[in-house]
């Protein structure tokens, strides 16, 4: 296992946290093309990732989330519009559908071929299940995977709040939540979406990012195991 077995509810509270700040992380990586002030902050939240790294058992995964981390600690090296014109382009590249490859970054695309399938109406009820729409101002598919990762966030967030107040009960709920979407979504077509993104990428950037995701959301998935049944 990849966390304690013996957690007490402060260390569940705190790993959550730290979930729910890096699915926040990914998140913004993937809904749109970094800003500068973004860029600006990479390497004090990539600097966070150091543990994840150590983990990781896998050595392509670990030497591109270590060549992540080294082009974090880069930036304040390199010119700051070239960078992001360069981030800009292969945000573009492997996200706007500009080749095709990779297919636009949604569950129906990898899963059935075509966007606004079967699995958007499945995610759909899980937002709606817990009261959450997805962002307005946001004009992707619901299945986008910035808004997969963005309601998963939600729910570590959730999950930390009622085991903060004493509801044991509604952080079993929230956490089971996570278990299940990421069970029945996200471990379920994130890995071919990140094996195209360290195919097509062409910065250390988004293939540490891809590496990181797939890594991320197995390690999650453990995580949600021992705190459940830390819980219940």
């Amino acid at each position: 296992m990849l966390y304690s077995v013996s957690m007490k509810h402060d260390d569940i509270s705190q790993l959550l946290q730290k979930q729910e700040s890096i699915y926040s992380f990914l998140q913004r990586i993937y809904e749109k093309e970094l800003t500068e002030d973004f860029i600006a902050e990479i390497p004090a939240k990539i600097g966070r990732l150091r543990d994840i790294s150590g983990m990781l058992s896998a050595a392509d995964s670990k030497k591109a989330v270590d060549g992540l981390i080294e082009f974090g600690n880069s930036i304040s090296s390199q010119d700051p519009d070239t960078l992001k014109t360069t981030l800009a382009a292969d945000y573009a590249r492997l996200f706007l559908s500009v080749n095709k490859v990779p297919p636009h970054p949604s569950e129906s695309t990898y899963r059935e071929g075509m966007m606004m399938q079967h699995y958007r109406d499945e995610v759909l009820e899980a937002y709606w299940s817990f009261q959450v729409s997805a962002d307005k101002e946001f004009t992707e598919p619901e299945d986008h995977i910035a808004t997969e990762l963005s309601f998963m966030a939600f729910l570590c967030q959730k999950s930390r709040v009622a085991i903060e107040n004493g509801d044991t009960k509604k952080a079993i709920e929230h956490v089971a939540a996570q278990k299940d979407f990421l069970e029945k979504h996200l471990l379920k077509w994130v890995p071919m979406l990140v094996k195209d993104i360290l195919d097509t990428a062409r910065t250390p950037f988004y293939k540490g990012i891809a590496a990181l995701t797939t890594e991320f959301i197995e390690m999650s998935l453990s995580a949600a195991d021992d705190i459940l049944g830390q819980l219940k």
